[in-house]
Formats: C-alpha cells, sequence, structure tokens
C-alpha cells in the first residue's frame, strides 16, 4: 500500500515540474489556428501584456511559425537609447519604428531603403541621425537649376516655326498627322495592361494604391533585390502574363491579408504589402 503512494506521489511531483517549465517558458512558436487571446489564456497573461512584451497592437497579426515573447522582462529592458538595431525573424520596419518611438519615413530615410518592406535577418539598421536627411537636399535642387537652359532652349524652335505657317496652311497638315499615332500609341499600351488587370478581377482600388507604386503598371519590372511584376513580390506567377500576375496578387492578398480591400489597407497604411 505505501509502495502504491509513493509511487502516485512521485508521478504527480513529475507533472508539477513539467507544468511549472511549461508555465516558466520565455518564448512560445505561433501554431495553426492561435489567436493572441488563445496564447494569452494559455500562458496566464494578458492580450494587452502580450502585444505590449512584443511591440505589436492588440488587434496586430501573428503568423505561423513566429515566436511570440510571453515573458515580457526581456523586452522591457531593451535600452532605450539604441542607436542601431539588428533585424530578427518576424520583424518589419513598421514594429522596429513602433518599438524605438519612431516613423517609417525616418528608418527608410536614415538607411536610405528604396523599398521599406525590403529588409533582411541580421542587417543593422540605423535609429538616429540625421546625415542621410540633410545630404539630400543638393539633389532636389540640382534638377532645377539644370531645368532652365532646356526652357530657354525652346524658344528658337517656336520662332523658326513660324516661316512653315506663312508658306502654306496645307504644309503644316502632314505634322499633325503624325503626331496622332504616338499619342494613340501610348493610351493603348497603357490602357492594355489596366484592362487586363480589371478583366482578371483586380480592382482600381488595388491598381492605384498597390500596383502603380510598386511597379508603375510595369508587369515586367525587376527591382535590384528581385522582386518582379505587377505587385513586387518574389511569388513565381510574378513573371507571368497579366491574367497570371492578377490572380496571383488576389490569392497572395486573401490568403496574407484576408481580403483584397485589407491589403489595399495594410499598404496605404504601411507604404509595403
Amino acid at each position: 500500500m505505501n509502495k502504491h503512494l509513493m509511487s502516485a506521489l512521485a508521478v504527480a511531483g513529475l507533472a508539477t515540474f513539467g507544468a511549472s517549465v511549461d508555465a516558466s517558458a520565455d518564448s512560445y512558436t505561433v501554431k495553426g489556428g492561435d489567436t493572441l487571446s488563445s496564447i494569452a489564456a494559455a500562458h496566464g497573461t494578458t492580450v494587452s501584456a502580450l502585444a505590449s512584451a512584443n511591440n505589436m497592437s492588440q488587434d496586430g497579426m501573428i503568423y505561423q511559425g513566429e515566436d511570440i515573447q510571453v515573458n515580457g522582462e526581456a523586452i522591457a529592458s531593451a535600452p532605450v537609447d539604441a542607436t542601431t538595431y539588428t533585424v530578427k525573424s518576424g520583424d518589419t520596419l513598421a514594429k522596429i519604428a513602433q518599438s524605438h518611438n519612431t516613423t517609417v519615413d525616418k528608418l527608410a530615410a536614415l538607411n536610405n531603403l528604396a523599398n521599406p518592406e525590403m529588409i533582411y535577418v541580421g542587417e543593422v539598421l540605423q535609429l538616429q541621425g540625421e546625415v542621410q536627411v540633410q545630404a539630400a537636399a543638393p539633389v532636389q535642387q540640382a534638377p532645377v537649376e539644370q531645368a532652365a537652359p532646356v526652357q530657354q532652349a525652346q524658344a528658337p524652335v517656336q520662332q523658326a516655326a513660324a516661316p512653315v505657317q506663312q508658306q502654306a496652311v496645307q504644309t503644316a497638315a502632314p505634322v499633325q498627322q503624325a503626331a496622332a499615332p504616338k499619342a494613340t500609341n501610348t493610351a493603348s499600351a497603357s490602357g492594355s495592361t489596366y484592362d487586363q488587370f480589371i478583366a482578371n478581377g483586380g480592382t482600381a482600388a488595388m491598381w492605384n494604391t498597390i500596383v502603380m507604386p510598386e511597379s508603375e503598371g510595369n508587369p515586367n519590372a525587376v527591382s535590384p533585390n528581385g522582386y518582379r511584376g505587377l505587385g513586387q513580390t518574389k511569388e513565381g506567377w510574378g513573371t507571368g502574363s497579366v491574367e497570371q500576375q492578377t490572380k496571383g496578387m488576389l490569392n497572395y492578398a486573401n490568403s496574407r491579408y484576408g481580403s483584397v480591400n485589407n491589403a489595399v489597407s495594410f499598404r496605404q497604411a504601411n507604404g509595403w504589402w
């Protein structure tokens, strides 16, 4: 009888030890179907505490495979006056900006990021400084100074055209006729991609908010970092036809953000998608 009692106590002790290890874990890897509230309940904490420990809003998105801090001490002890930050898995520029009391635009300018969505694990980002912002001023001034000679050079061209109009009214007609096909071709080329995009399920909001800022409507656009197509992603459909790219973007928006409208809202708020 005593042996049975001792065995039962030993098993209970092991179970208690195992539970205490799980309860004191510092991080948790997100699984399919998890939400912030379910993770908070499982670890005896609150959604507000989890959001604060992980530098996210309480209604922020979490992803399968992402590591969530369930003990906020490590994050709370991070230095407030840090001047650099090393990118970790799951980071976004918006998340880094929020955790260091700055903005996406300022981080992008400090680190010369042409596309704020292109940051990489292990990359060291500058959090403070104004060197890049000051250096940008001459670039804006140079085009203004160069534009003046171009406008002046046009004056002789307009004066030289006067004798042509005086010689004969009929000679001006072929000039006007020759210019017409250029305007028609440009409009046709631009309208063709947009029309195909709309015909295959794309929306005007998606075109104006995502396609134009990302690729300027060019289905063959490729960034220096390998982002391709109308939506500038690294998905396989990024090099396909306009139809394939449109359907790929729709699937991408629905699977990652839940809907096209959510994807458009996210792009407007963060400057990338």
